[in-house]
């Protein structure tokens, strides 16, 4: 009976020996300490949760990368807008001179007429992976209000008065024509222009052109105010408005209300202003103001990427609209313009003739010009800060997958040393308890047979 329950007991050991004997080289030839569930549940449940993390982020990378790919199809295109936006700032430059013919201002601008239908076809075809870059629909822009800004006027001359004192004939002390310019806050000013108001001439009872009458006995001046349109066909087909009103001399900073052009759609009021104190002194004066009209926000959405490997997890990618309206373009000439009148209160215009010069239609086209390479460059610079995030997004993704990694490993992968070490003693034990149970097993049988032999006896 002894010899059973030691026979027993060895055949239990030598089983859970197997057991282990059999997972350590399980453990050792896979590498891994959890080959299942079974090995370590909890541990095999963060093991593989982790894994799925470090999935993910490896995918987020790749959309990370691909987004940044995009940012790079879009800056390229700026950048060839800005070159061709450089290169209508040189052509204008060019025409920027009474030397040349109707015949060169003509070819000039149709060069610049072929480049700005280029950059509305960048603006149409810059396409990535199927979506188009910059038409708009990722553009998120929020606008902005109307704003006025005082410029060099593009008939030169000086900006200040000699006398801002109010005495007639007296140096004075000098001041600005115009000494306060704004937009109004009712009635809205809704269409962006180039205003310049000069000193056209100045004597006794002036007679002002609009009515016909000397509305100001005694010194006066006639002011001449010149509007040109930033927003394309608003005013018609011609860019320049004029018109030409008398004003007493010597005025002591009078307001003169708003100024009023009539657009197709009806009367828009754009500028208040108040003139300083004009003398005789002041023929040939001029100062300009550029006047930006309210931008909307934009419509578009932005362009997300998944970039954490959860849901939720993204990054928003914002992208310019690009075309001549946007940028404000769509007027810019360097031809002669004709001079237009408008005929008080009616809204109708008359032509007065064709411009001499074509100086001042063309400097107004490049500070639009100028203003579009600011816009392009601040673009630009929206992009290029976009991918440096991106970058810094995809460190700090790669940086958590040698995190998680590590974890995983941690868990999951097998102490190599330990392992081989249990081995070693697992098939030493193995080996001791079959030959132990060998011994056994012959020893009952020795004893078995004497007890035969006992009996028989």
């Amino acid at each position: 009976m002894n010899v059973q329950i030691g026979a027993d007991n060895v055949l239990l050991n030598l089983d859970r020996n197997q057991l282990a004997f059999e997972k350590t080289v399980q453990q050792l030839s896979s590498g891994l300490r959890i080959n299942s569930a079974a090995d370590d549940p909890s541990g095999n449940a963060i093991a593989t949760n982790l894994t799925s993390k470090v999935g993910g982020l490896q995918q987020s990378v790749n959309n990370v990368q691909n987004g940044i790919n995009a940012l790079n199809v879009a800056n390229g295109a700026l950048q060839t807008v800005q070159n061709i936006l450089v290169r209508i700032n040189n052509l204008l430059v060019e025409a920027n001179s009474d030397i040349n013919s109707t015949t060169d201002l003509e070819n000039i601008q149709s060069e610049i007429g072929q480049l700005l239908t280029e950059i509305n076809t960048i603006g149409e075809k810059t396409n990535f992976n199927g979506l188009n870059m910059l038409n708009g629909q990722f553009d998120t822009s929020t606008g902005s209000n109307p704003s006025i800004t005082q410029v060099a006027s593009p008939f030169g001359g000086s900006s200040t008065v000699v006398n801002s004192n109010g005495v007639t004939n007296s140096p004075g002390n000098p001041g600005p024509l115009i000494t306060s310019a704004a937009i109004p806050t009712v009635g809205g000013f809704n269409i962006p222009a180039l205003v310049v108001f000069t000193v056209a001439a100045e004597g006794n009872n002036v007679v002002d052109p609009d009515t016909g009458t000397v509305p100001f006995p005694g010194p006066g001046v006639l002011i001449q105010t010149d509007v040109y349109s930033l927003a394309g066909a608003s005013f018609g087909n011609a860019p320049l408005y004029q018109d030409i009103s008398a004003y007493p001399a010597g005025a002591g900073n009078a307001p003169f209300g708003t100024l009023a052009l009539f657009a197709p759609q009806g009367a828009t009021n754009i500028l208040n202003y108040t003139f300083g104190n004009i003398t005789q002194q002041d023929v040939g004066a001029s100062q300009a103001f550029l006047i930006t009209g309210q931008v909307g926000a934009s419509t578009g959405t932005q362009l997300t990427i998944n970039d954490g490997g959860s849901e939720g997890e993204t990054l928003g990618i914002s992208l310019p609209t690009v075309n001549t309206n946007a940028l404000g373009l769509s007027a810019i000439s360097c031809t002669l313009p004709q001079q237009i009148t408008i005929a008080p209160g009616s809204g109708a215009t008359q032509v007065i003739s064709t411009a001499a010069s074509n100086n001042v239609v063309a400097s107004n086209s490049q500070l639009l010009v100028k203003s579009a390479l600011t816009a392009i460059t601040s673009n630009e610079a929206q992009i290029g800060a976009q991918i440096v995030a991106m970058n810094d997004d995809t460190s700090d993704d790669n940086t958590a997958i040698v995190n998680y990694q590590q974890s995983v490993s941690d868990i999951a992968d097998l102490n190599v040393g330990q392992a081989t070490t249990d081995y070693t003693r697992e098939q030493i034990l193995t080996s001791v308890g079959t030959q132990v149970l060998s011994q056994i097993q012959s020893n009952g049988k020795i004893m078995t047979a004497l007890l035969i032999q006992a009996l028989i006896a």
